[in-house]
């Protein structure tokens, strides 16, 4: 029996990163990111994990049964990739409210425009190679959101044990 308890407020967490010039419209570049806190106080978030966990042993076992040494280094890589990858789509759908960023594509025709802030996009910088800051930032946003998540997990056990 699943029981359906009320869930507690969780916290915000403020994140800005600012980017090398160069990717935004001249001036400083940034990512501004409002979350909740993330971790063992974001039901979400342990939902996402445990799902993401279940997953990653399921392709593990299926690329076991591959003999072929070379297809087997490349299943287990593009496996490592795409869990990797759907980390951050757990940190995203389970902490993400909303983000921001001055940072510009280029279309093949040379158009330039601001990128869209929605869910692709934000997986789509932290696979982005090339800019290692972009990545950095993405890993101390995760940083952050745990941390958050850790504090409050923290005061509730000062406040259990007073």
């Amino acid at each position: 029996m699943a029981l359906k308890l009320k869930s507690r407020e969780l916290p915000a967490v403020e994140f800005r990163a600012v980017l090398p010039e160069y990717l935004g419209p001249g001036g400083e570049c940034f990512i501004e990111v409002d979350a909740r806190a993330g971790g063992p106080i974001n039901p979400a978030y342990i939902k996402g994990g445990e799902d993401l966990a279940l997953r990653a042993r399921v392709m593990d076992r299926k690329s076991r049964k591959i003999d072929d040494d070379e297809a087997f280094i490349e299943t287990d890589h593009k496996n490592a990739k795409s869990i990797n990858r759907s980390r951050f789509g757990v940190l995203y759908d389970a902490c993400v409210i909303k983000w921001r960023s001055n940072i510009q594509t280029e279309s093949d025709d040379g158009e330039v425009t601001n990128i869209t802030c929605d869910r692709d996009t934000f997986l789509a910088l932290y696979e982005q190679r090339g800019v290692p800051e972009l990545a950095a930032a993405m890993i101390q946003l995760e940083r952050e959101v745990l941390e958050a998540g850790k504090l409050i997990e923290e005061d509730d056990e000062a406040a259990a044990k007073n």
